[in-house]
């Protein structure tokens, strides 16, 4: 048949066309399977479907600048319109609509900023377990402190958690009803909930302030993420010291939101100096960051010690000054002459110790470098 003439040839030739792309590579080994067609069968999505040709996880975490910069304004204004919305809530007059709004505002369990601090402490986990990774495959961590980012991640994950659901009451009472045994009904409720606050707020701050120097320990290489953690650190206390209060918001503040902003901005330092350390592992484990390696650092400070040698002898008394001296003090002229002597023998040590860094005396001991190294002047002043 003459395919020139029949039919619309641009449809049929694009139909081949699909077909072609949409064939396997071993389309000549599906022909040769008795209950399968002899074209093989068709595959309905491009190859770039496959795993290799996806992105990676890595590909997720900003790295240029601006994208950096981008992701902290976009955090901030996040915070910045929870806060804007909570304020316009807790200022309006008491009505029959406002418990619709209970969502809106921060001072009730499971609103919108309950519902953000839970996301950036997720994110947060999720950045631990992709510095675990990197961090498993360093070649130099003997004793693997990577492990720490797992614990990390746990923690962050439990932090979501009592986010979300405020689940850290509950073990506070819990802890209470330990301490303090006894009938419940015979304590007043504002000394139960104080006892329930104090008895939770020891324990998150023992277990999670040891983990918190843990990992100051290790993201110290970076100092954005040093600096982010401190002040997480000190958003935290200052919360701490809100719900107790001991530490009093401006009068001027609607209620609760002076909590909820130190709060959100607590979670949200601590998300950024994860966020800091899981870049600066990325670009370390590319070879991305400028490391300054000095390797004459030891020759330069063995050039050093006979400098300081030498300026020591000059300094000591010479010989035709000792002459001068009266021989009413030979006591004093030997003590002055000790220093040069002593300067003059370690320039000698520093000298050799450079002489043995030689590449005749290579593949010997010291030892053995020394005793060729007094064979080779012997020889050197008899030929003299």
């Amino acid at each position: 048949m003459d395919f020139r003439r029949s039919g619309p040839l641009d449809e049929r030739r694009r139909r081949v066309l699909m077909d072609e792309i949409a064939t396997p590579a071993d389309a000549e080994n599906s022909e040769a399977n008795a209950g399968g067609s002899a074209k093989g069968p068709v595959r309905a999505y491009h190859e770039t479907v496959l795993t290799h040709r996806q992105p990676k996880v890595t590909d997720l975490l900003p790295v240029r600048p601006l994208a950096v910069v981008a992701c902290l304004m976009l955090g901030l204004g996040g915070i910045a319109a929870i806060q804007a919305i909570h304020v316009q809530i807790a200022t309006l007059k008491p009505s029959p609509t406002l418990a619709s709004l209970a969502a809106l505002d921060a001072r009730h369990r499971g609103s919108l900023d309950d519902w953000y601090a839970s996301a950036m402490l997720t994110a947060g986990a999720a950045l631990a377990a992709l510095i675990f990774g990197i961090r498993s495959h360093r070649v130099d961590d003997y004793r693997g402190r990577y492990r720490v980012w797992l614990t990390a991640g746990a923690a962050l994950l439990w932090l979501s958690l009592d986010a979300a659901t405020g689940i850290h009451e509950a073990v506070g009472m819990a802890l209470y009803y330990l301490v303090k045994r006894g009938p419940w009904d015979q304590i007043p409720a504002e000394a139960l909930a104080a006892g329930c606050t104090y008895a939770w707020l020891i324990v998150y701050a023992i277990v999670f302030g040891v983990l918190g120097l843990r990992l100051a320990l290790e993201i110290w290489p970076s100092r954005l993420s040093s600096l982010a953690l401190v002040c997480a650190g000190a958003l935290y206390v200052t919360t701490a010291l809100l719900e107790l209060n001991l530490l009093h918001a401006p009068a001027t503040l609607p209620a609760g939101a002076a909590n909820s902003t130190a709060i959100l901005l607590a979670h949200f330092s601590l998300l950024t100096a994860i966020a800091f350390f899981a870049r600066h592992v990325l670009l370390d484990a590319g070879g991305r960051l400028k490391v300054y390696i000095d390797p004459h650092r030891k020759a330069k400070a063995k050039k050093a010690k006979p400098a300081k040698a030498r300026a020591a002898a000059q300094q000591a008394p010479t010989p035709s000054s000792t002459k001068s001296i009266p021989t009413s003090a030979p006591a004093t002229s030997a003590a002055a002459a000790k220093p040069a002597l002593a300067a003059a023998y370690h320039e000698e040590d520093d000298e050799e110790d450079d002489d043995l860094d030689d590449a005749r005396y290579e593949g010997l001991s010291r030892s053995e470098r020394r005793r060729m190294k007094k064979l080779a002047r012997r020889e050197q002043r008899r030929a003299a």
